[in-house]
């Protein structure tokens, strides 16, 4: 028993009883000395003969003596008529109260008009009143309430910060009049804590009676329009052309559409003193494609376009069904017509290879040529549905019908009955098999055409091409051309160096999409050369192709090359059951006689000009041209 208790006695903690107790009372009776020392010490203070006692000053107040150097800030957010007035009506009263009061002297008037007291960002005015305080300029600013001057807790508190100490010996205070709260009075901290989340708290709000009041008028067809070069709103919510304004508007689009860049349209402007919707003369190639993008220009309403995310940094995002949004097409009478409007998106989408503006459509409507469509593989504004309804439209019925199953015949999808039988079963390699480093080719891929340097020397002094393609023979052709023609493409640059590699994003995109192509894969074919009097051409068969992959020619076995040819010509396997690599020598014979037809007629033959489906009718070249000059003459 006495063990058990000798073992428990040793084994306690301190603090817990046994030795840790008298510690704990001497700490105790170490306290209760201290106490009574601090007791003794101020019972028996006293002031010792001679001691100067100085008191400090009154808090600061804004009617302290002493001349001062006086700012004061104003704001309105918005423009109309009666803020306008507020902001005169602030002047006129400040003025007033400071000529009236002693040792005060009007330094300057800072006076921000039609901006948001959110952010600083904008707000250039009180950008230099912050500058000029930090430079000595003035010793206090008048401002009416917290609200104007910033409508955020972190900017309010910062900027009063910044005024305060960016000087220590000279510091600026800022007087709310509304709140009597002077920034200098040690004691107005907590209160302009206060006021200033007051005034965050009512921007909040605001923002979302905004958007609530956006979500009613939308949802009820009050959509919200604004003043915009070439327009003026009314009040019942419509838009009415400004004919001045709209000369600038109109010259625009169809400069753009005879290949002026968005620069040198700009710079025309600019030196016609043609004035923006804000007064000015300068034009720069942004303001140029901001006209051109705006859908109202030519008569739709795209309402709740962007959206504000962040009513403190005034971030902004596209409306991509975050919030209610509405399109109201022909809500207005357009400047433009739809028309030009989707030729000059489809110019702007092709690039600055682009160099002549908006191509024609044209389609050959006669000879051996009959039904290649004329393009120009850089313009962005064709598709499958287009090349095919551009090339169909020149045959009769019967003469399609005619062609469909020529064509059937061409890729062995049916037999002929013609066929002469000493050549049944009897094939002819691939040309894919014959092209070498001697050889014209053309390269296709997913996105650009390509042309070898033997294709140039085969069409010697040739700087523009015309390509024609025709989607049921899955054949191009390349003729020389005048520079300047209306889908001439450049193969040699202003220094004459050849320019093998074309962009052409929806041409390449259209002929995959006929051609049933993997996009992965690119495709070269073999030129035949054809030379009618003065007059030469090119042509290269699609169905044909030596295939690519990574920009080279996959090496494989020759089985595995038989499958590649078969895989991605759909039509080699359709009708035989083994993956070929060549093309029967009657069907050759066939394909051979159609080239040999060509004649010098034919390579000259100009296409037929035609409304491309995807923009529909737009002026030629000469009435744009014949416009633009009256447009000059008169701005």
């Amino acid at each position: 028993m006495d063990g058990h208790m000798e073992k428990r006695l040793i084994e306690e903690p301190e603090g817990k009883g046994g030795a840790g107790k008298p510690a704990k009372v001497a700490q105790d009776m170490e306290r209760k000395e201290r106490k009574e020392d601090i007791r003794r010490r101020v019972q028996n203070a006293a002031v010792t003969e001679g001691t100067v006692f100085r008191k400090a000053k009154p808090k600061p107040s804004i009617m302290d003596k002493g001349s001062k150097n006086v700012a004061v800030y104003a704001r309105v957010s918005t423009r109309n008529e009666e803020q306008v007035s507020s902001i005169e009506n602030q002047t006129k009263y400040y003025t007033e109260k400071i000529e009236q009061t002693p040792d005060w002297d009007m330094y300057r008037i800072y006076a921000d008009e039609g901006k948001s007291g959110t952010s600083m960002r904008k707000r250039t005015e009180f950008q230099q009143m912050l500058k000029d305080a930090a430079d000595k300029k003035m010793d206090l600013i008048l401002c009416a309430s917290v609200s104007r001057f910033a409508r955020n807790v972190s900017d309010c508190i910062e900027q009063v910060r910044q005024l305060k100490t960016v000087n220590p010996a000279n510091p600026v205070g800022v007087y709310f009049e509304t709140e009597n709260i002077y920034t200098l009075d040690p004691d107005c901290g907590q209160m302009l804590s206060i006021h200033a989340m007051l005034a965050d708290w009512e921007s909040a709000n605001k923002s979302r009676r905004m958007i609530l009041s956006y979500d009613q008028r939308i949802c009820t067809g009050q959509y919200p329009v604004s003043d915009l070069l070439g327009y003026r709103h009314t009040s019942e919510g419509g838009l009415v052309i400004v004919e001045d304004e709209a000369l600038t508007v109109r010259f625009i689009f169809l400069a753009y559409l005879m290949g002026y860049s968005l620069g040198a349209i700009a710079e025309i402007l600019t030196e016609k003193g043609r004035k923006t919707l804000t007064g000015r003369t300068d034009w720069n190639g942004g303001m140029v494609r901001n006209i051109m993008s705006n859908e109202r220009r030519w008569g739709d309403l795209e309402a709740r376009k962007t959206i504000v995310v962040d009513y403190v940094k005034g971030k902004s995002i596209k409306n991509t069904e975050i919030r209610d949004s509405a399109f109201v097409p022909n809500h207005h009478e357009g400047i433009v017509s739809r028309e030009i409007a989707a030729a000059a998106k489809m110019v702007s989408a092709s690039g600055r290879a682009l160099e002549s503006g908006v191509p024609e459509t044209a389609v050959i409507g006669a000879g051996a040529l009959k039904g290649f469509v004329s393009i120009n593989p850089v313009f962005s504004g064709v598709d499958r549905a287009v090349l095919e309804e551009l090339s169909r439209s020149v045959y009769s019925e019967e003469e399609y019908e005619r062609l469909e199953r020529e064509v059937e015949i061409i890729n062995g999808e049916v037999h002929s009955n013609i066929l002469s039988k000493d050549f049944t079963g009897y094939y002819v390699p691939s040309s894919a098999f014959f092209i070498g480093k001697d050889t014209p080719t053309l390269t296709l891929t997913r996105k650009q055409i390509k042309f070898n340097k033997k294709c140039h020397e085969k069409l010697e002094g040739c700087v523009c091409i015309e390509m024609l393609y025709h989607p049921m023979l899955q054949a191009v052709m390349i003729r020389p051309c005048r520079e300047g023609a209306g889908n001439a493409v450049r193969w040699e640059n202003s220094r004459g160096r050849i320019q093998e590699e074309i962009s052409a994003h929806a041409f390449c995109g259209a002929v995959y999409d006929i051609m049933d192509w993997k996009p992965e894969y690119g495709f070269r074919f073999r030129g035949i050369t054809r030379e009618r009097g003065s007059r030469k051409a090119m042509v290269f068969f699609l169905d044909e192709p030596q295939i690519l992959v990574d920009g080279k020619m996959q090496e494989r076995s020759d089985a595995s090359q038989e499958s590649l040819l078969s895989r991605y010509i759909p039509y080699r396997n359709r009708d035989i059951g083994k993956a070929e690599t060549g093309m029967v020598y009657a069907l050759r014979r066939r394909r051979d006689s159609m080239v040999d037809t060509i004649t010098e007629k034919d390579i000259s033959e100009k296409g037929i000009v035609m409304d491309n489906p995807l923009i529909g009718k737009i002026p030629t070249r000469k009435e744009v041209r014949d416009e633009l000059n009256e447009l000059l003459m008169s701005m």
